[in-house]
């Protein structure tokens, strides 16, 4: 126990995974004696151990799970602690930590590279520093709209002061995929005929989603589009099999799912329009990407949306974004895997890219142990 503790507390001699998962574990921690100080909460009391740890864990993990209604149990300490837990957690500690050091030396070692390689859930070391930057500046940059757009509604509701707090804790908290809101115990409900929050909140649910890598896939492609007159078809064919697998299993199936599954429950769409069941379906669809948030209530939806909504929630959303789950591409290439060994193929393609062996050897390892981890828990 000695031993452990020792390797524990020797940062540098951990590997890169024991790197990602002790920062997280120092961020709950702290996170957690924060919640528990009066300083964070309304009552002005100290907070319940068990419940502040579950807070932190939720948060930090970006879950959206919380034993407490967040906006009646915390202060605005409180909410700034769970927000700030949010943005480590979305991100990953080790990039902040990493651009710490490009600030202060202007420069990564390469054991710092590998660790922020496995961070990221890229392939190999590469120019570490314009990623992070640009991961940094996009995300400041897409949280900072949501937060302009959702707080014409946020002001006119709440106050000037209150209103652009709340929109800034519903940006970042819907950028993160977290699910965490500080506006009551029925997510956003209230909302679920108002486009306005409802567009907004999926739009940045989907990026952060999507994934550091498809951003800058998308944005480097789109520049050769515009500049050199290319065709979208070509632009098309020029985006990583990476992007184009995310893109399309991303929202388009479980929305459909969804709107079949609960177009005539009078408990969850009553009075809706069509237009509205679509945008509460779609919503749905991609808020359960770990994303947490909700515009029904889940107590009335029927069995058939249930299940769906465990496997969505299970999938998750994409490696090197904000959401959680064993993410689209694994899911994506079992899917694929299962699809060549029927029709009796060694050799696996899509798309007309050719799919390793150790790929797909990866993906089955995170899908069973998933499996085992959800069955066990």
């Amino acid at each position: 126990m000695v031993n452990f503790v020792h390797t524990v507390l020797d940062f540098k001699k951990l590997s890169p995974a024991q790197k990602i998962a002790t920062s997280f574990l120092f961020v709950i921690l702290a996170g957690t004696i924060l919640l528990m100080l009066p300083i964070s909460n309304r009552d002005g009391q100290f907070f319940s151990p068990i419940d502040a740890l579950f807070t932190a864990t939720s948060a930090t993990c970006v879950t959206g799970l919380s034993t407490v209604t967040i906006a009646d149990q915390y202060n605005w300490f409180g909410h700034l602690v769970i927000v700030l837990l949010i943005q480590i957690g979305g991100l990953g500690l080790m990039t902040f930590m990493a651009v710490l050091i490009l600030i202060l030396k202007n420069r990564l070692s390469l054991n710092e590279k590998i660790v922020m390689k496995e961070m990221l859930n890229q392939d190999k070391v590469f120019d570490m520093k314009k990623f992070l930057l640009d991961i940094l500046r996009y995300t400041l940059f897409f949280e900072a709209i949501g937060t302009i757009i959702l707080s014409f509604r946020m002001i006119d509701d709440y106050g000037p002061i209150d209103g652009i707090m709340k929109a800034a804790f519903l940006s970042v908290s819907a950028f993160c995929n977290a699910g965490f809101d500080t506006l009551g115990s029925t997510s956003l409900q209230g909302y679920v005929h108002d486009p306005l929050i409802c567009i907004t909140i999926m739009s940045l649910i989907v990026l952060g989603g999507l994934g550091f890598a498809v951003w800058f896939d998308v944005r480097d492609k789109l520049d050769t589009l515009f500049h050199r007159t290319i065709t979208f078809k070509k632009f098309y064919k020029s985006l990583t099999l990476h992007t184009k697998i995310v893109s399309a299993l991303l929202i388009t199936i479980p929305s459909a799912l969804i709107l079949i599954l609960e177009y005539n429950n009078p408990q969850t769409m009553a009075g809706f329009t069509f237009p509205e069941k679509v945008m509460s379906s779609t919503f749905e669809s991609i808020a359960l990407r770990t994303a947490g948030f909700t515009t029904i209530n889940y107590a009335n939806i029927t069995a058939g949306t249930q299940m769906l909504m465990m496997v969505v929630m299970f999938i998750g959303g994409s490696p090197g974004g904000t959401a959680g789950g064993i993410k689209t591409t694994t899911f994506a290439m079992l899917v694929i895997y299962m699809i060549n060994m029927l029709k009796g193929r060694d050799n696996i393609v899509v798309l007309r890219r050719h799919i390793a062996n150790s790929t797909i050897i990866r993906a089955m390892g995170i899908f069973f142990i998933n499996i085992v981890t959800l069955l066990t828990g």
